[in-house]
């Protein structure tokens, strides 16, 4: 933190204690200042907060209200705090002001621009994310059946997060069958997988507090040819943003990429959502890889490169990729050649639509 404009910045929301303390607690509070870091939490995390914590130089105190940042504040002579607006409450805020005095600025920029870059320590994490979702997508491919339900595919892949070392799946598992998949955020249910269908996966997982994020299509049956041709599109599209996205273009810049050449393929009003988003220990950061996205691209950003096409009643496709800028290139963190998978009579193959 910079602190300018503010003494002391306290950090209240969960995602965020994460990043700062590299520790996860569901209650409590960080007091950054510059002198050091202070973490103040209650009985439940206390014993674990001290033992992860201390050794790395950060205070830990016992508490469960704000009279350990009053004292605080009172031992440095703090006038200002900065505080995370968009992640605060109203009545924190009112309590917090008419409880201590203090003036408040908003911090909420600085924290966002400052997640955005990981440490080689933070990308490490995301790796090993990405390599277990890619892991426990491979492993359920053979489960794929007529007659197993979206529910029942979604559960046996999480159950392999955890089986291979996640903490748990970065958001709520998408598994969309048939015209299912044409909704880019459908719930998964019970629509139980058909003969001729389309399978859309869209999941991740946590490790060490950090989030991947992928999505695969699979076909079920023998695709036609406008399904062919509708994944080609996408794979291109994909494939173009991999080989063309570079440190300093915007996040618009690198959307166009996609929607440009979807739109030449006459793919363009199929393709109904932005290309990506930022990934860290929430599943949606900054940068934003859309038309409003204006913010510059930079070395060890990390986002997701996702075009997506979807006719109504019918099918979708979307293939994901987790990836980060190193170097001033675009890196991805899965290792899969995105060729279709088709699972045929009992067999599985891949139709490799680029050469």
């Amino acid at each position: 933190m910079n602190f300018k404009g503010y003494d002391l910045a306290l950090i209240t929301d969960e995602k965020q204690r994460q990043y700062f303390l590299g520790f996860h607690s569901t209650a409590g509070y960080v007091m950054l200042t510059p002198k050091g870091t202070t973490f103040v939490v209650d009985s439940r995390y206390i014993f674990a907060a001290r033992k992860a914590l201390e050794p790395k130089g950060i205070e830990v105190i016992l508490g469960a209200g704000f009279e350990p940042l009053k004292k605080k504040a009172e031992e440095l002579g703090v006038k200002t705090v900065g505080i995370d607006f968009t992640n605060t409450t109203v009545s924190m805020f009112d309590y917090l002001k008419n409880s201590t005095g203090f003036e408040f600025v908003d911090i909420s920029a600085e924290i966002v621009e400052l997640m955005a870059i990981k440490t080689e320590e933070e990308l490490s994490y995301i790796k090993k994310a990405c390599q277990i979702a890619e892991k426990a997508w491979l492993d359920v491919i053979p489960l794929i059946k007529e007659g197993i339900t979206e529910r029942e595919l979604a559960n046996e892949l999480e159950y392999r997060f955890k089986k291979f070392g996640a903490s748990g799946k970065s958001f709520d598992t998408i598994i969309a069958f048939g015209k299912n998949a044409a909704v880019p955020h459908h719930e998964t249910g019970d629509t139980r997988l058909k003969r001729n269908q389309c399978v859309l996966m869209d999941f991740g997982c946590v490790y060490k507090g950090y989030c991947s994020d992928m999505t695969r299509t699979l076909f079920y049956g023998e695709p036609d040819e406008r399904f062919l041709k509708a994944y080609l599109a996408t794979l291109t599209a994909h494939v173009k943003c991999a080989e063309g996205i570079v440190a300093g273009m915007t996040g618009k810049e690198a959307d166009a990429i996609a929607r440009e050449h979807l739109q030449s393929l006459g793919y363009g009003k199929y393709f109904t959502h932005s290309l990506g988003h930022g990934i860290g220990v929430n599943i949606h950061e900054f940068p934003s890889l859309s038309v409003k996205g204006e913010a510059e691209l930079k070395n060890n950003m990390v986002f997701s490169n996702e075009p997506g096409v979807y006719f109504d009643g019918k099918f979708g496709i979307r293939i994901e990729d987790s990836a980060y800028m190193a170097d001033g290139k675009y890196a991805s963190f899965m290792k899969d050649d995105k060729s279709l998978v088709i699972i045929n009579d009992g067999k599985i193959t891949r139709k490799k639509l680029i050469r």
